[in-house]
C-alpha cells in the first residue's frame, strides 16, 4: 500500500521448504532472506542467533524492522536496535500511509505508534523523521487477507555458526507460555465458573477472538496487547487493559468490576442463567469480534 519494499527473514540450518517461501509471498513478502549456517535451527537467542540476525539486517539497511507478538522479539529486538543505533518499540501499532496520497517533507509512509507508560498518549516513531531505523514488535491482530504471491526470490546468505556458549544442557522440556493465546479480542473467564465456560466460549468464538482463564490472562495480554478486552465473572485483571483498545465485562451475580482503568460496558447476569445456554450467548456476541473485525 505504502509502495515499499517487504523482506521476510528467515534463520535457519538448512534451505527452507518450497510452501514456507509461498506462505511468506502470500502474506506480503517481496523477497526472502534466508540466514543460513550450522545450529541456526534452534530456538533464537540473542547470544547464538543475534550475530547472524545483524549480518542479515545490515544486508537490506531497512526503515522498520519487525517482530510478530510472541515471537523472538523479547530476545532478539533490543539488542539488535542497540547495534543498529536504532529506536526500538514493543507492542506497537503498525500504520501505513496510501502511496498515491501527498506527504510532507521529512515524514514517511509507514511508521509506528507507541504507547506511552502512562497510557495517557502514544508517541509516532517515523524513521524518516526521526532519522534512523525502528525495531518493533506488534501487537497481535489478524492480517487483512493474502496481499501479495507465491512466486517470491530466496537470497541464500550463508552466516557464521553460533558460537559456543561456556553452558551446557542438562535437560530440556516444551515451554508453557509458547502456547499463549495471541489475538487482538481477549476473552478472560473466571475459574470458579468451571471448565465448561472456558472450553463451551472456546468452542463458539470466532477466529480472531482467544478465550483463556485466570491463570493463562496475564502473559496473553503482555504478549499481544489486545485492542478489545471482555472479562467474564469474578477477574480482577493482572494489567489494566491497554490504551489502544477498549475493556468489557460480564459481572455473574454480585461479581465486582475488574480493576482496569476504564470499563466501557458492563452486563450483569443473575446467578440462576449461568450454564450452557449464557456461554452460547456469550460465543454468539463474541462473533461480532471475529476476523473481520467488531461490527
Amino acid at each position: 500500500m505504502a509502495g515499499a519494499t517487504v523482506f521476510a527473514i528467515v534463520m535457519n540450518d538448512r534451505e527452507i521448504e518450497g510452501d514456507l517461501v509461498a506462505r511468506l509471498g502470500r502474506a506480503g513478502a517481496d523477497k526472502v532472506l534466508l540466514c543460513e549456517g550450522p545450529g541456526l535451527g534452534a530456538p533464537p537467542l540473542e547470544a547464538t542467533h543475534g550475530p547472524a540476525l545483524q549480518a542479515a539486517v545490515e544486508r537490506v539497511a531497512p526503515l522498520l524492522v519487525l517482530f510478530p507478538a510472541g515471537g523472538a522479539g523479547p530476545a532478539l529486538g533490543p539488542s539488535l536496535a542497540a547495534r543498529l543505533g536504532a529506536a526500538y518499540a514493543g507492542a506497537a501499532d503498525l500504520e501505513v500511509s496510501d502511496a498515491s496520497a501527498p506527504l510532507a517533507d521529512g515524514v514517511g509512509r509507514v511508521f509506528l505508534r507507541r504507547w506511552r507508560a502512562s497510557r495517557a498518549g502514544y508517541r509516532r516513531l517515523d524513521p524518516v523523521e526521526i532519522e534512523r531505523p525502528v525495531v518493533a514488535i506488534l501487537a497481535a491482530g489478524l492480517p487483512p487477507g493474502e496481499v501479495g504471491g507465491e512466486e517470491i526470490d530466496v537470497d541464500v546468505i550463508t552466516c557464521a555458526a553460533p558460537k559456543e556458549l561456556a553452558v551446557s544442557e542438562l535437560g530440556s522440556e516444551p515451554d508453557p507460555g509458547a502456547a499463549t493465546p495471541l489475538s487482538r479480542v481477549l476473552v478472560v473467564v473466571d475459574p470458579a465458573l468451571g471448565p465448561d465456560a472456558v472450553a463451551e466460549i472456546q468452542a463458539g468464538a470466532p477466529a480472531g477472538v482467544a478465550v483463556v482463564d485466570r491463570s493463562r490472562a496475564a502473559a496473553s495480554l503482555s504478549a499481544s496487547a489486545p485492542e478489545i478486552l471482555i472479562s467474564v465473572g469474578d477477574v480482577q485483571l493482572p494489567l489494566p487493559g491497554t490504551p489502544r483498545g477498549r475493556v468489557g465485562a460480564i459481572l455473574i451475580g454480585d461479581a465486582t468490576a475488574p480493576g482496569a482503568r476504564a470499563v466501557d460496558v458492563l452486563w450483569r447476569v443473575p446467578p440462576a442463567a449461568v450454564g450452557a445456554a449464557l456461554w452460547e450467548e456469550i460465543a454468539r456476541v463474541l462473533s461480532a469480534f471475529g476476523a473481520g473485525g467488531p461490527a
